[in-house]
């Protein structure tokens, strides 16, 4: 009957481990899954801006590229670099890397995007230039009557935006590197 006994109690001793190493695994897996989450959840850094996220890394299920010009007085602006690019530490689906004026768009998903949402990024960012003055918008050259909300974004796009006087000669095309 003793040893009937010290087995149970031995059972119950194992169970009693079993259940608190499972119960261990469980938080420790629920740890690692939070900081896993937490370090890839979109958005993450910065709210959305136009219902354009900011991940935490780049998504490239629609990736195309534009080139903007920025003048103010017909005088040629250089477009910032890391425009939609937020400390290191997320990315705006419409972003720069660098001052080249190469617009990227790396979205999540196929859809239309416009000027008006990438200078809502930019100026989100605080850096944009000109408030309260209406921009003249050419795309590859062409005088387009739209606003900036109104101006779609599409591949490989010359896009000129022109506050003030209109300087003598709008470009109308770019050559992108191999790939882009």
């Amino acid at each position: 009957m003793k040893k009937i006994k010290e087995e149970k109690s031995n059972t119950k001793k194992r169970n009693g481990k079993i259940i608190v190493l499972l119960v261990m695994t469980g938080v420790i897996v629920g740890i690692v899954y939070a900081g896993y989450m937490s370090n890839n959840a979109s958005p993450s850094a910065a709210p959305a801006v136009d219902g354009i996220e900011c991940n935490t890394s780049e998504i490239t299920t629609f990736h195309i590229h534009a080139h903007l010009d920025f003048y103010v007085n017909s005088n040629h602006l250089t477009v910032p670099e890391r425009i939609g690019i937020v400390d290191n530490k997320c990315l705006y689906w419409l972003h720069t890397h660098d001052s080249s004026g190469v617009i990227h768009i790396e979205s999540p998903k196929s859809q239309e995007f416009t000027l008006g949402q990438f200078m809502d990024i930019w100026k989100a960012s605080g850096d944009f230039p000109i408030y309260g003055a209406t921009a003249k918008i050419f795309v590859n050259g062409q005088l387009v009557n739209t606003s900036s909300n109104d101006t779609k974004i599409n591949k490989h796009d010359e896009i000129a935006l022109v506050y003030g006087n209109v300087p003598p000669a709008i470009p109308s095309f770019y050559q992108f590197d191999p790939g882009e």
